[in-house]
């Protein structure tokens, strides 16, 4: 008779759409090339996404082994699982991988804390795992021959010898080629869930960098490893499976130049052939960008990939020193974002908030500095979050920082918000040696704040026609603004700084979770800058923030301020912002020259001119219209409307 094994790699629901386990397949499609273990153990079930916890025990019948692919999102459910089953059947054997089970030299006290576990797996698992199954086989089986292990014995910690990577992925099993993603989807489609699948691939494995904050900056993962006929296969199912999105597990897309736009025209072709997938998104080669351009225009020609990553984290030198972070420099930032606007390429730059040797004010000038140097397109703004097998968590470097966290739900936006959400938790840094709890917390207001007001663009075109006009720089516009808001909490920005501030503070006591469900559109949560724009697209309430921000603007400029030019950048501003509710394209007449002025550096003239104003139209839809403009679009400006200004 057959082993019962259980494969759990449990990711959450966005928009009915869910992750094929990646990671578990390429794991049980090693162990099963070996025929012993194909002849002696069945697959009895394999848990991907969320659900009850009750239901998913319940479902355990007679196990023998229950391999957990550990991350974030899913470390205390799958806790709770192996507790509640190690208890119903003490014999099952119980085996934890993936990136957040703790590494080697971080698990004293582990098997303790939690008892029911009896194996970590350490580093790639394949052939670890399947050496374990191999040696359960046996009537006593030892497992303290098989490198790349920590053993639960009698509670306490028994450490193996470390496991080498293996040497080659390109030739091991695919679970996309092998028929067990196939067997998946049927599974699925039988029990009529709705669910819609999207693919990870692995075109290369590891990274040549050592960043602080990732949990492959170890030496570990610092050979490429790679696989590139695998994955355009693999491509090839996807595209056959109707599959949409898919991700290239790749650190450095671009870093292998020559494979990696080989592999981007390949893309495109199934693309054109079968129509799928309609997204491949990719993480970009750090400092590359002028290298790989070549290869986004590819994408961008398919339709696969929208949007250039420039990965800064911090504009701050000696934050870089403190993360083994090596940045492109500020002539080359200029270069690239000038490229790629030259080549119609969007791009959106990458900060991170609550890294060690960053102070507040650190933070707000380089978000600034962005906007001074011309940047307007998108800036994602992370807050950084303590993964626990990356170097930034050990204990030496989080006591070297003064590294605090507070632990909260997971930050993921858009999905279904329910009471499994809260058994997760992660770790954001709140507090180190250079900003307070008090000031991160600020920081997080800022952020919100550019990034609703620029970068989902409420506000971007009045602060670059006063940053052009009046030479008002967008730090004083910008932090002008917060304490303005801050000293009058009646208006609708006052109103939004509480409710996010309250909302907050209860997050960081675990009390809420992250963002907003507004009822009125779906019953999804919303980024915090998303749901100030989704509350600003109401009419009434445009027309009073606007008329707030004049307030302010009027202040601002004091004897500067000129009504006629003002009207003339408001208006502008409004018809810039795309709206769900109005029919483009839109004509309208100015007094002044405001879109040269904005959008191709010309002096300003007080000098009629018409422009029509274009985009797409909702028919006054709010969800479509907040999912494909805030949340799919925002990396791409989708919130911008076109402009074109009509001869004279």
């Amino acid at each position: 008779m057959k082993k019962n094994l259980y494969l759990f790699e449990i990711s959450d629901i966005f928009a009915n759409q869910v992750y094929l386990p990646y990671s578990s397949g390429v794991v049980w499609s090693y162990a099963q090339s070996d025929e012993k273990i194909k002849n002696s153990y069945e697959l009895s079930e394999w848990f991907f996404y969320r659900q009850d916890a009750e239901k998913i025990i319940n479902s355990i019948k007679n196990p023998d082994v229950l391999a957990f692919s550990c991350f974030m999102w899913n470390w205390n459910i799958n806790c709770e699982i192996a507790q509640r089953v190690k208890k119903k059947y003490p014999n099952c054997l119980i085996v934890f991988g993936g990136q957040h089970q703790p590494l080697a030299d971080r698990n004293d006290k582990f098997f303790q804390e939690h008892p029911y576990v009896d194996i970590l797996v350490h580093g790639e698992g394949e052939e670890t795992f399947k050496e374990i199954l191999l040696n359960n086989l046996d009537k006593i089986p030892d497992f303290k021959s098989i490198n790349g292990l920590t053993l639960n014995i009698d509670n306490t910690e028994f450490r193996t010898y470390p496991r080498q990577r293996i040497s080659n992925i390109q030739d091991s099993e695919s679970p996309y080629l092998n028929g067990l993603f196939d067997e998946l989807i049927k599974k699925e489609n039988e029990k009529n869930s709705g669910i819609r699948f999207s693919a990870i691939v692995e075109s290369a494995r590891g990274c040549p960098f050592s960043c602080a904050f990732c949990e492959i900056g170890e030496k570990y993962y610092q050979k490429l490893k790679t696989s590139y006929d695998k994955t355009k296969q693999e491509i090839d199912w996807i595209a056959k499976n109707n599959i949409e999105y898919v991700t290239d597990a790749n650190s450095n897309f671009g870093i292998l130049f020559k494979q990696d736009l080989d592999l981007a025209e390949y893309v495109g072709k199934i693309k054109e052939k079968y129509s799928y997938p309609h997204a491949y998104r990719v993480t970009w080669a750090k400092g590359k960008a002028d290298k790989v351009l070549e290869i986004a225009k590819i994408f961008e020609k398919a339709k696969v990939q929208k949007g250039m990553t420039i990965a800064l984290q911090s504009m701050n030198p000696n934050v870089l020193k403190a993360i083994a972070r090596k940045n492109i420099d500020g002539g080359k930032l200029d270069e690239f974002i000038e490229m790629y606007e030259g080549e119609n390429i969007a791009s959106y730059i990458e900060l991170i908030w609550g890294l060690p040797e960053e102070t507040l004010d650190s933070f707000i000038d380089g978000a600034c500095k962005i906007m001074e140097k011309g940047y307007h397109n998108y800036l994602d703004i992370h807050l950084m979050m303590l993964l626990p097998n990356a170097p930034i968590g050990s204990d030496n470097y989080m006591s070297k920082y003064g590294i605090r966290t507070k632990e909260t739900q997971p930050r993921f936006s858009h999905r279904h918000v329910t009471e499994e959400l809260s058994t997760d938790t992660a770790k954001f840094v709140t507090q180190t040696n250079t900003f307070t709890e008090e000031e991160w917390i600020q920081g997080h207001h800022f952020r919100w704040l550019i990034i609703f007001g620029h970068y989902l663009g409420p506000l971007q075109f009045i602060a670059r026609s006063l940053n052009e006009i009046y030479s008002v720089p967008y730090k004083d516009f910008y932090m002008g603004l917060m304490n303005y808001t801050k000293q009058h909490q009646d208006t609708f920005l006052g109103e939004e700084y509480n409710r996010i501030d309250i909302n907050l503070r209860k997050i960081i006591k675990n009390e809420r979770h992250w963002g907003d469900v507004l009822g009125h559109v779906s019953d999804i949560n919303w980024e915090v800058d998303e749901s100030t724009c989704i509350r600003l697209a109401d009419p009434d309430t445009s027309k009073r923030f606007y008329k707030e921000i004049r307030v302010f603007c009027d202040i601002l400029l004091g004897k500067k301020s000129d009504r006629e030019l003002l009207n003339d950048i408001f208006r502008y501003q409004k018809l810039r912002l795309h709206s769900f509710d109005k029919n483009y394209p839109i004509k309208d007449t100015f007094t002044y020259n405001i879109d040269g002025v904005i959008e191709r550096k010309q002096n300003l003239k007080k000098k009629k001119n018409s422009i029509i104003f274009n985009g797409k139209n909702y028919n006054s839809d709010l969800f479509k219209w907040a999912k494909e403009i805030l949340w799919y679009g925002r990396r791409v400006a989708a919130y911008k409307t076109q402009t074109m200004v009509e001869a004279n």
